[in-house]
Formats: structure tokens, C-alpha cells, sequence
């Protein structure tokens, strides 16, 4: 137990060190690796980190876990290898850099110079390789991957400890904090996957704005070019009714309770409710409205754009504020 009193007291100390360290940030236009000497793990003195405003890209194996229980681990093994090479090269081809692969999950990054245009065509290489020989190759099995890509500011921070020998590159990575790689992250999550969702269907008596108002407001009332002409500034709710959708979370932040037995909903008068479900089906490249923008910009000839082969997304996505941009794009090289 004493050795293990000595440990704990020496993570405290860590963690004391670590609260108490200054972090500076040096802007970069490139992408930096865990050997990048100018980043520190700080141990006591001021620990320097990077910001990187750039496009990120996340790649996913889709229903890897269900693959794993049907095939054999041999035929897994060698489908992650190519999955993962298959990224790994198409990242270089688009001047991106692989910095991180979890399982079967890879983050691509890319230095800020035309990363919108080289996170895009490395998206689309990626789904080509995956969908035109990947499938392919690997029989009976169903294959598809699923890519996410978003565009920000990116703080790079060295983390783990400064060990030597053969296990130092295991004891220290990079983590990339920042939305881009959390929105990325989101995209892949539900990129190539049909999505069951659950939402609530309520129609109501919408609010009166003119309620509890005279003078200006009231002459407004005979107005049918102001839509105002069935409201009354006496009566609290419109005669007409709407239905609008909720999302579970929207619906039960939106229930009150003014008379007991009774349920009362904001912003109308509750006439009655339904729940319902859909499926959604999103294609298997996703972009942010930022990385769309970006890439009309930079590449507005392109044929994808001028052919309309990117959607905008009519479902949300969980933590995306924003619009959502899509396609199953693959590259005509016959």
C-alpha cells in the first residue's frame, strides 16, 4: 500500500502542475506531429501548444461491430488494414495528415492552404475506394463507410510523458480540441446510416399578439394585409389551427401545467399531440455548411457543383448548428 500512496500523491502532483502551467499558443498554417519540437509537455514550466485553423475529416467503417460477429477475424483483420491504407494514402494525395486511428476511425487533417478543396476530393477518394473496390473485394459483406468534415480553429496540445525508449512513442499523443473535430466527429457518427428518429406532432391555437393590446395594435385588426384580420386583441389565442413538429426534448421543455388535469403547451393553446417515428438516411459523405461554402469558393467549377450532386441535408444532426450538405459522390475516371 505504500507504493501505491506514493503514486497517488504523484498523480496529485501532475495534476497540481498541470492546473497551475501557463499554455501559449503558437499559430500555425501546418499540420504538426507528436515529434514537433516546439510543442511541450509543460512538467513545471510554460507548456506551449499550436492553433491550426483548418478543415478536419473523420472516415468510419459502418456497422463494424455487427461485421466483427458475422465474418471471420482474419477477413476483419485484413479489412481494417485496407481501410486504413486506403486512408492513410488518400490522405497523402490530398496533402492531408493522418493523425489519429481508433479502431476503426480515422481523423485526417490538413494545413490550412486549400483545405477546403483538398478535404472535399479526399472525402471523395475515400468513398470511391471504399464503394467501388473495397466492396467489392470483400465479398458478402455489405461494405460502407461513413465521412464527416468540418472547418475551424483547432488547438493542438502535446500530451503524456517525456519517456524514453521503445514504448516513448506510446507514451505520448496529440489531442485536438476544438469544435471542428467534434462536428467532423458528429457527421461521421450518423454519415452512410439510416436513422431512426422520434418526434412529436402537436397542433395548437397559436399565441394572439394582439392579446391585451388596444390603441396602435388594435387598429390593426380589420388589416388582412398584416394578417391580422380574424384576430380579435381580446381573445389570448388565434381561431386558426397549426400543427408543428418537436423533437422529444423540445416537446417536454414546452408542457405546463396552469389547472391540474390539464396539460397546457407554451406558445399556443394545446389542442392535442402524436408521437411518431421516421427514418432518416443520410448519404455517406457529410459537410458542414462552412466546408460547402468554402469548397464553392475555392472550387466553383467544379463538376459536383455544377451538377448539383451536394444536397442540403433536410434532417439535423445531433450538436450541428446550421445546415448540413451531402452526397455519394465517387470520381468519373472510365
Amino acid at each position: 500500500m505504500a507504493k501505491m500512496k506514493r503514486k497517488i500523491e504523484e498523480l496529485t502532483e501532475d495534476i497540481e502542475d498541470i492546473i497551475q502551467t501557463e499554455f501559449s499558443y503558437i499559430t500555425t498554417v501546418n499540420v504538426p506531429s507528436v515529434t514537433d519540437t516546439s510543442l511541450t509537455f509543460g512538467n513545471g514550466e510554460e507548456k506551449k501548444a499550436k492553433e491550426l485553423k483548418t478543415c478536419v475529416l473523420f472516415a468510419d467503417i459502418r456497422s463494424s461491430v455487427a461485421l466483427t460477429k458475422k465474418h471471420h477475424t482474419k477477413t476483419m483483420g485484413r479489412l481494417y488494414s485496407a481501410f486504413a491504407k486506403v486512408c492513410l494514402k488518400a490522405a497523402h494525395h490530398h496533402g492531408g495528415y493522418v493523425r489519429n486511428i481508433i479502431g476503426d476511425r480515422v481523423m485526417i487533417v490538413f494545413p490550412s492552404a486549400n483545405c477546403f478543396v483538398n478535404a472535399v476530393e479526399c472525402a471523395i477518394t475515400i468513398n470511391h475506394v471504399c464503394n467501388k473496390i473495397i466492396d467489392k473485394n470483400f465479398n458478402g459483406m455489405d461494405f460502407k463507410c461513413g465521412i464527416g468534415v468540418d472547418y475551424g480553429e483547432l488547438k493542438i496540445i502535446k500530451v503524456g510523458t517525456p519517456k524514453q525508449g521503445d514504448e516513448a512513442a506510446e507514451n505520448r499523443g496529440l489531442v485536438w480540441t476544438g469544435y471542428p473535430a467534434n462536428i467532423a466527429s458528429r457527421l461521421t457518427d450518423v454519415a452512410n446510416k439510416t436513422m431512426e428518429e422520434t418526434y412529436y406532432e402537436v397542433k395548437r391555437n397559436p399565441i394572439n399578439p394582439l392579446y391585451g393590446f388596444g390603441g396602435l395594435l388594435g387598429m390593426l385588426r380589420p388589416s388582412p394585409f398584416l394578417g391580422t384580420g380574424n384576430l380579435q386583441n381580446d381573445e389570448p389565442y388565434q381561431n386558426r389551427v397549426e400543427t408543428v413538429e418537436m423533437t422529444p426534448e423540445e416537446f417536454a421543455n414546452s408542457l405546463t401545467n396552469h389547472e391540474q388535469g390539464k396539460i397546457g403547451i407554451s406558445l399556443g393553446k394545446f389542442i392535442s399531440f402524436e408521437k411518431k417515428s421516421r427514418k432518416k438516411n443520410y448519404p455517406p459523405i457529410l459537410l458542414s455548411d462552412t466546408v460547402y461554402k468554402g469548397y464553392k469558393k475555392e472550387s466553383s467549377t467544379d463538376n459536383s457543383l455544377l451538377n448539383k450532386y451536394w444536397e442540403k441535408e433536410k434532417y439535423t444532426v445531433n450538436d450541428v448548428n446550421g445546415d448540413v450538405f451531402g452526397g455519394n459522390i465517387i470520381w468519373d475516371i472510365d
